[in-house]
């Protein structure tokens, strides 16, 4: 799969789906590879391998049999950023899909949109782009995806947002269940549909949006417009950059596997050592800063499970002895590891108790 980049700037979001889940939203993004001076910027972007990681884990563990119904029913075009902002400021829902399916990938670049007319109603339709996401083929992103659709549909129209059908990819959930799913969407249900969509009434497409506002439509467009040229630019250096992607990927595939060579790497990428470290240096990269980033993200990870084995981690990172691997974290990290591990469990143990007590809200 090509990598598809996600502006840092909808991180945000990200973290409070993973503190629904009560999850330490620190080592998850850690674990993912996210830099938290990324969070929120909207000049910074991150792969969506990595949130495929953050949500695949946030999905996987939560307790919540309907998480994704849960999440997608509080939604609203608010917490869509430009884009909801846009749709709210269009004329029409129509209008506001054109804008949706323009931008999307300033938002949700994993997926595709379709709208499909039938007689006096027109399915909206929802499919994931790259199959080998994992969260993109579970229950909980089915129902995100389709509670999110009819929730925003009805903060964009006041309420009135007459929906007919909602269909799910995956199998009917059980009968407990299935009452809450009829109590939000108040329509007849269909299940292991081909895809995840909405169907409502066509005349919805071309009602007046109670928002409209057609100079504030344009100046968001233009701002769109900005965004995504950044995407797109960031995408092709991305494209460029894949060398040293391809190097993070090895030197994580060889962890525990003795020492970290240059010319080990370079022989598994099918290049000469003179070849890759000239590919690297094109990216303004040294291959020692990549193995010393990889060695970096990998002890952060380790240090903050329950049961860590300093000596086996050692190893695992290719350090001949613990003194070596210490003196190297605390270059990386400024403190020890064991007084890392201390202010990191200390921290979890904080955010789950605050996840806990706004769940008791």
């Amino acid at each position: 799969m090509a990598s598809k980049l996600f502006p840092a700037s909808n991180l945000p979001a990200l973290m409070e789906i993973a503190l629904r889940s009560r999850l330490d939203v620190q080592a998850l993004f850690q674990k993912a590879g996210i830099d938290a001076d990324m969070v929120g910027r909207a000049d910074c972007y991150v792969r969506v391998e990595q949130i495929d990681t953050v949500l695949s884990t946030a999905f996987s563990e939560t307790r919540d049999p309907l998480f994704g119904l849960h999440v997608g029913r509080d939604n609203h075009y608010g917490n869509l950023d430009i884009i909801g902002n846009l749709m709210a400021a269009s004329a029409s829902l129509d209008q506001g899909l054109a804008l949706l399916f323009r931008y999307k990938d300033l938002l949700v670049p994993y997926l595709g949109f379709a709208l499909r007319h039938q007689s006096d109603a027109v399915a909206l339709e929802v499919f994931p782009h790259y199959p080998d996401l994992a969260f993109t083929q579970t229950r909980t992103h089915n129902e995100l995806v389709v509670a999110t659709i009819v929730a925003i549909g009805r903060s964009l129209t006041g309420g009135h947002f007459p929906v007919r059908e909602a269909a799910f990819r995956h199998p009917a959930p059980p009968p407990p269940q299935l009452n809450e799913y009829r109590a939000f969407f108040q329509c007849p249900l269909v299940f292991e549909a081909p895809c995840n969509a909405v169907l409502f009434d066509e005349a919805a497409l071309t009602s007046p949006l109670p928002g409209a506002y057609p100079d504030y439509r344009r100046r968001l467009e233009r701002a769109a417009d900005r965004l995504l040229g950044a995407l797109t630019r960031a995408a092709a250096l991305t494209r460029a950059a894949a060398v040293s992607l391809q190097v993070r990927e090895r030197l994580y595939e060889t962890l525990g596997q003795g020492a970290w060579s240059v010319e080990k790497v370079a022989s598994s990428l099918n290049m000469t050592t003179r070849t890759l470290q000239r590919r690297l240096r094109q990216e303004g990269l040294r291959f020692a800063d990549l193995r010393d980033q990889v060695r970096h993200e990998h002890a952060c990870r380790k240090l903050v499970e329950p049961c860590c084995d300093m000596q086996q981690l050692t190893q695992d990172l290719g350090f001949s002895d613990i003194a070596n691997f210490y003196h190297a974290f605390r270059r990386w990290q400024g403190c020890a590891p064991g007084e890392y591990r201390r202010r990191q469990l200390t921290e979890r143990a904080r955010n789950e108790r605050m996840a806990i007590h706004q769940m008791e809200r």
